[in-house]
């Protein structure tokens, strides 16, 4: 869980590393050391999965704002409107 939790962090804060990973997000995850469910969610920008697996809320929401997802695209997601 730390290790995610830290991409979301870097990303949060990082806007180098938001586009990096937009561009090519394995290499990334790679580095961060994350795998199974975990990888999955973050590769497919999954954040009502993180939620259920019970990463922090603030970190999901601010990290999904740095890879410019949309605001209502986000909600809808969180609400289990949309995949």
């Amino acid at each position: 869980m730390y290790s995610l939790h830290k991409l979301l962090w870097d990303i949060r804060k990082d806007p180098n590393l938001a586009d990096r990973y937009l561009a090519d997000p394995d290499p990334i995850l790679d580095s961060y050391g994350i795998g199974g469910e975990d990888r999955v969610a973050m590769r497919e920008l999954d954040f009502k999965a993180m939620y259920e697996r019970g990463f922090n809320p603030y970190l999901i929401y601010f990290c999904a704002i740095q890879l410019k997802v949309d605001r209502a695209d986000y909600y809808a997601q969180i609400r289990g409107e949309k995949n």
